[in-house]
């Protein structure tokens, strides 16, 4: 499928989360065209929030390399928080942010910078073409799509905007439940994810029961993690521009690592289409081979975007159990330590302070707590290597560990792997630039000294300097010249060129003095701030909302109410059994239960009688085989 036409090339984005401005700047050095993170408040991940004085300089960094800074503010809010939220807009437009990604609908009747772009979170819940063109309406630039869409439907999302750019997840954590309309944190602890206060309840053990008897225990809603590296041209063709990586909580090694991978796939994709080209600019050299594997994961799935049922749940353990290393063929212990011996798998080795997991048989059967009667990971970690043979490791830990033999090893913190990340340079990424330097005659014996430096992120610069040539004084030979001018300003900065132009015997100034024009040139070239409008967008409200209810749970502010009926919405719900249904519904899943550990209705199943035991409660399992997505609703007296 074609984008819009234009004779530009289309630009993608590789999209990178950021928990702090030091994982930024590293998703940056390993080729990231965007970041997202959060900023003091209402950022969907209350452990993800940054000061803005760290947001202002991420800004000046990622802005060296025309990366954009994309800033969520994708909670909804209560009234006393929409001046607030006002507030901080108005200090992101200050501080140069590029992208707001926001999910409470008051956002839009608010005061928006020009030089700030508006992009629907994916808790928007913008599941179909109606939706999306409301939003294009409101003037959204970008939208985030639901993970659980297929390729299809984002081919028909862009065939309908043609002109509005798509955002589509292509690593990291899946949510089970469509995105903006979960509540089952909400309901059962009080804490909403549509507050950024998510209790990942998803992703505990749970009891799946028919008519009363048990089909399956397990973390049965505990979803592997998107993989889509080998969809990338398929997501192009079906009009994705940027690329985004889930993880605003996690560690920087993490992000480091995940966006170099991706960098070099998606890199091999714009090299095999001339139609597309990155939206940042830099020279970017990862000196380490990406792993994806060895940094969190719950095992990989590409199973939703290619419309599959299957490889999607991961029921043994929500946790990072790593690669898997070896077997235990012998255990010795006194009272304090432990000698491990290991058969290793092809091509392992261990190192000291590795940490490595194995599953560990129930704590009781009988237990009325569902976690006790499970399997759990447990793990421990290596004081030092006696022996590391090529088939055969000897490990020592400083502690009793019961392993029973021939327990499967697998190894989560891998000590050589994230030493990588330590190093400073393992990776590297330059902005490259141009200095002309022009001596022209003005009068007699009065020149002028003229710099003028280009960079490749567009922006220019030029100084002048006016002295008067003294045939007492030595001139600047060129190769003084030269090597004082690709003197850098900064470290991420490469000059390229000099080009000198005029009659360098008549530059008689003092080499402090080119030195301090030469700083301020590119002082200028790279780090002055660029005036920024003060103006405001005019965003168009007069426009139907595509549906005639709004869900009252996701309408916490007087704003967004009244917005939402001057789209012609009501807050509440239908007053017939779709309303009530509605209401009562916790979680809305293309994944489906009955469907992985059952028999689906389309296949000749009986879907009626299913219950979910999550702790103390208990939700009716529902289907909706036609539209092939399932519900768990709260059990009433009703």
């Amino acid at each position: 499928m074609q984008h819009s036409s234009s004779k530009t090339k289309i630009k993608t984005e590789l999209l990178s989360p950021a928990r702090n401005l030091a994982s930024a700047k590293k998703a940056i050095l390993c080729g990231a065209d965007g970041i997202f993170i959060g900023g003091p408040s209402f950022g969907a991940r209350v452990d993800a929030a940054n000061q803005l004085e760290d947001l202002k300089n991420l800004c000046t960094f990622a802005h060296l390399f025309k990366v954009k800074v994309h800033v969520t503010l994708n909670t909804l809010l209560h009234d006393d928080e929409v001046i607030k939220a006002q507030e901080l807009i108005d200090e992101y437009g200050r501080i140069g942010v590029d992208a707001l990604i926001v999910q409470d609908l008051s956002v839009f009747s608010l005061n928006i910078p020009k030089s700030i772009e508006l992009h629907a979170s994916t808790q928007c819940c913008i599941d179909s073409i109606e939706k999306l063109k409301f939003y294009e309406k409101l003037g959204v630039k970008q939208v985030v799509l639901p993970r659980e869409f297929t390729l299809d439907k984002i081919k028909a999302f862009h065939k309908a905007c043609p002109d509005l750019k798509l955002e589509a997840f292509v690593m990291g954590a899946l949510c089970v439940g469509v995105s903006g309309i979960c509540y089952l944190s909400e309901y059962l602890t009080g804490r909403s994810a549509n507050r950024g206060c998510c209790a990942q309840i998803c992703r505990l053990p749970m009891i799946l029961k028919k008519d009363g008897k048990e089909v399956k225990r397990g973390h049965l809603l505990s979803l592997k993690d998107n993989c889509q590296e080998h969809n990338l041209k398929e997501l192009l063709d079906a009009g994705v521009t940027s690329f985004k990586i889930e993880g605003r909580l996690k560690d920087e090694n993490y992000v480091a690592n995940a966006t170099a991978y991706f960098r070099e796939k998606l890199d091999l994709c714009l090299k095999e289409n001339s139609n597309y080209q990155r939206q940042s600019v830099g020279n970017t050299s990862i000196n380490f081979t990406p792993v994806l594997r060895k940094t969190f994961n719950r095992g990989f799935t590409d199973s939703l975007l290619l419309d599959k049922k299957d490889n999607l749940v991961n029921d043994k353990t929500p946790k990072f159990t790593g690669p898997y290393v070896g077997d235990v063929i012998r255990v010795s212990s006194d009272r304090k330590n432990t000698i491990v011996e290991v058969r290793k798998a092809k091509g392992v080795s261990f190192a000291n302070g590795d940490g490595l997991t194995y599953f560990k048989k129930c704590l009781n059967k009988d237990s009325n707590i569902i976690a006790d009667t499970l399997p759990s990971l447990d793990g421990f970690r290596v004081n030092s290597v006696l022996e590391d043979s090529k088939d055969k490791a000897c490990l020592s830990l400083l502690s009793k560990v019961e392993i029973p033999l021939h327990t499967k090893l697998y190894r989560n913190t891998d000590v050589v792997f994230d030493s990588i990340f330590n190093k400073k340079d393992f990776a590297t990424r330059f902005v490259d630039y141009t200095i002309t330097l022009n001596i022209r005659n003005l009068l007699d014996n009065k020149y002028e000294l003229e710099l003028y430096a280009k960079a490749d992120n567009d922006r220019e610069a030029l100084v002048h300097f006016e002295y008067l040539y003294d045939e007492t004084l030595n001139s600047l030979d060129e190769n003084k010249l030269l090597t004082t001018l690709k003197k850098r300003v900064d470290v991420n900065t490469n000059a390229t060129d000099i080009v000198l132009n005029g009659d360098l015997k008549k530059l008689t100034i003092r080499l402090s003095t080119l030195n301090d024009l030469r700083r301020n040139l590119l002082q200028k070239l790279f780090f002055e701030e660029i005036e920024k409008s003060t103006e405001y967008q005019n965003i168009n409200t007069d426009i139907t909302y595509p549906k005639s209810f709004i869900d009252a749970r996701l309408v916490l502010n007087s704003k967004a109410k009244s917005l939402y009926e001057k789209c012609n919405c009501m807050v509440g719900y239908e007053d017939n059994a779709k309303g009530i249904f509605e209401k009562d519904s916790v979680m809305t899943c293309k994944y489906c239960l009955i469907n992985e550990y059952g028999k689906c209705s389309k296949d000749g199943g009986n879907v009626s009688g299913y219950t979910l035991v999550i702790g103390n409660k208990s939700f009716n399992v529902k289907t909706d085989c036609k539209n092939c997505f399932m519900h768990l609703v709260k059990v009433t007296d009703r």
